[in-house]
């Protein structure tokens, strides 16, 4: 959080690799709530009612699918964080 709190100029953060290193944190922070909410589901699937269970799921696919069209839109196609992302989807 200081990272993203602390005060830069602007062009500091018109630089490309500033942008590609904050979008890089946001594509991980997506795709670790993704998987995280799939685990707490898995986990808790036995108590949880199926209309409950559907939704949660629902969520999780789109922190997913908002993890990959970020990481598809602004990283290389070489780029091993936009692979993983959707190798795992």
């Amino acid at each position: 959080m200081k990272e993203f709190l602390q005060e830069t100029s602007d062009e500091m953060e018109l630089n490309r690799d500033s942008f590609l290193s904050k979008l890089s944190v946001l594509i991980v922070t997506y795709f670790c709530m993704s998987t995280e909410m799939r685990f707490l589901l898995q986990s808790r699937a036995q108590y949880l009612k199926p209309e409950v269970k559907k939704e949660r799921e629902l969520e999780s696919e789109f922190w997913h699918a908002k993890a990959l069209e970020i990481a598809c839109t602004f990283l290389p196609s070489e780029c091993p964080l936009l692979n993983h992302v959707l190798l795992s989807y």
